[in-house]
């Protein structure tokens, strides 16, 4: 059995814009709001510094640790898609994610931004990016897994989504949460009908029941299946229940774009970005070999 790591790419992205403490990293503006504190001009397209480069720094030093402890043979990268098949179930599905203030937005260009430089510096790594245009990242990692379940697999996400994977019973599956740093754990009880029950105020999902009647619920089969007879209720458990559970994604509509083994080209890139503290002699030596293990 090879060992395979499956990154959810935008949490991870994500999580690089902190750092310990979960405080913002950027530049800031200097007194003159056309300059960086670092002294290059304010780009005003992104409302942020040209130069900065903290996120795709703070996201290459967190992936080495994570390729080091997972000592994988294979490293998929999934990335989103948009799922208009949940939009047109449930039209306000994340709406709580639409950004309003204009400094919101701002921060989502520069997100934006940045993944897009991390995702064309992987290219440089014997990584394998994936995705689906019609699917999210999650439901592409569940096909993924189901396609690889003979395989030791290792999903990392701080997103609880991915317990559902952990039910279905495959022989070799973990959950490794980045943020608390330890294993994701499956409840007693069936994830899914539990979290359609609860909502999700994340994804903007309305709870049909409260918290802790619906934990009460879904561990008393009788109580579910009081609830399930009243057919407003069915129907809305069905609706969640489309919007939560991973949706298999078609082989013909999965991209995959295998990175080249080139550490010249992305130390040069990582020069450009002045990311000293990696291209050190000893320091790359370690960051570089860490990828070795990666055979496919």
């Amino acid at each position: 059995m090879d060992r395979v790591l499956l990154i959810d790419g935008a949490n991870s992205i994500w999580r690089a814009n902190f750092s310990f403490g979960g405080k913002p990293l950027h530049c800031q503006k200097e007194d003159d709001p056309a300059l960086c504190q670092c002294g290059q001009t304010w780009d005003t397209s992104c409302d942020c510094c040209p130069h900065d480069f903290v996120v795709v720094f703070n996201f290459f030093r967190n992936l080495r640790p994570q390729i080091e402890d997972g000592s994988p043979d294979k490293c998929f990268f999934a990335l989103e898609g948009r799922p208009q098949f949940r939009y047109d179930l449930f039209a306000d599905y994340k709406a709580n994610r639409i950004i309003k203030q204009s400094a919101k937005k701002e921060t989502q260009v520069k997100f934006r931004r940045d993944a897009g430089l991390i995702i064309d510096l992987l290219q440089f790594l014997p990584i394998t990016i994936a995705q689906a245009a019609n699917y999210e990242a999650d439901d592409l990692i569940g096909t993924l897994c189901e396609d690889m379940k003979d395989e030791i697999l290792t999903v990392i996400s701080n997103d609880s989504d991915y317990i559902q994977l952990l039910q279905r019973g495959y022989r070799n599956m973990g959950i490794y949460n980045p943020i608390k740093k330890e294993e994701m754990v499956a409840p007693d009880y069936p994830y899914v009908a539990w979290k359609c029950l609860n909502g999700d105020k994340s994804d903007n999902i309305p709870a049909l029941l409260k918290p802790k009647k619906a934990l009460q619920t879904i561990q008393d089969p009788e109580l579910f299946r009081e609830f399930l007879a009243a057919e407003e209720n069915r129907a809305n458990f069905n609706v969640n229940r489309q919007l939560i559970e991973f949706r298999p994604v078609p082989p013909e509509e999965i991209l995959i774009k295998e990175g080249v083994r080139n550490y010249a080209a992305l130390k040069e890139e990582f020069a450009k970005m002045q990311f000293d503290s990696l291209i050190v002699d000893k320091a790359w030596d370690k960051f570089t070999s860490t990828f070795d293990c990666l055979r496919y």
